[in-house]
């Protein structure tokens, strides 16, 4: 199936851009880096609504052509972006504190919370080759937390750790409003992107006060390189996973599984470069990740 396809690309992209978002805060602030890439988001998608006439067919044809909205639709868009602002800077300060597995590792328990919405909220239907794969998926995850545990981190009291909980849970309630303004209220995929991209830039500015001082901008183009690269990989993951919610019998809940192949990518950069450690039970963890996403897919 082509959604499922788009669903892990999406999942590889993001794992990249986990990685970054680390690199990135080894040195700059978490507000700092929010606000840089909910500008730069905003910046890549500006230029496509003033497109050349000539260029109107092939950015059609690539869902890169934002039609315009009205201010009703724009309000319906904007939860959506206040969502993921508040998402990163929760996130942020959790990826800046803890191992990066850990932090990947915990955010990686959305599908459960994404899947448990679409069945209450949306009636989706899992079958039991699906359920199965998110039963093996969250056993995997649980041993992230028992890891966690053996690096001195407690998953119960761990500041850090509830912060991307509750990043976590805000993004499985994205997830849900994703699929409702795109199969229920219909929008177009490039305007919900484009104009929800413009939102967040501009509620980055509320930031403002809080990081003008330390701002530095022509840094993003030296050693804070991976700052701008963060807002591209987001903006592209966000691209390929809207795309594959849209395809007539797209399953969010199953999607939001494959995304999260973000994990292996996340694990095998930070085994690399980050020199973490407990490398082979999280090995286990990420196999038992890999076979519950098998079995979603085989349904």
């Amino acid at each position: 199936m082509t959604w499922i396809a788009l669903g892990l690309l999406a999942g590889l992209i993001l794992g990249t851009y986990d990685f970054l978002t680390k690199l990135a805060l080894k040195e700059k602030n978490v507000l700092e880096v929010v606000f840089w890439c909910s500008v730069l988001g905003a910046l890549i998608w500006a230029p496509f609504f003033y497109a050349p006439d000539s260029w109107s067919n092939a950015l059609h044809s690539a869902a890169l052509a934002p039609q315009h909205l009205s201010l009703e639709q724009q309000m319906a868009v904007l939860p959506k972006s206040i969502m993921m602002v508040m998402t990163w800077i929760l996130s942020y300060y959790s990826v800046k504190h803890l191992p990066l597995s850990i932090s990947a590792g915990v955010r990686a328990s959305g599908p459960l919370w994404t899947a448990l919405g679409a069945v209450l909220l949306l009636s989706e239907r899992l079958s039991w080759w699906q359920w199965l794969g998110l039963a093996v998926s969250m056993g995997s995850y649980y041993l992230f937390s028992l890891i966690g545990q053996k690096e001195g981190i407690s998953f119960k009291r761990n500041l850090w750790v509830l912060s991307m909980v509750a990043a976590t849970l805000l993004s499985s309630a994205n997830a849900l409003y994703d699929k409702y303004i795109l199969a229920t209220l219909h929008m177009d995929l490039a305007a919900v992107q484009a104009y929800s991209a413009l939102q967040r830039g501009t509620i980055a500015l509320l930031l403002l006060p809080w990081i003008f001082r330390g701002m530095e901008a022509i840094s993003l183009l030296t050693r804070n390189w991976a700052i701008p690269a963060i807002a591209f990989a987001y903006v592209l993951a966000e691209y390929i996973y809207l795309a594959a919610v849209q395809i007539d019998g797209a399953q969010i809940s199953v999607i939001s599984v494959l995304r999260r192949t973000n994990l292996i990518m996340v694990f095998a950069l930070s085994a690399i470069f980050f020199n973490e450690r407990f490398i082979r039970q999280k090995i286990i963890a990420i196999s038992g990740v890999l076979i519950g996403i098998t079995l979603t897919i085989l349904h």
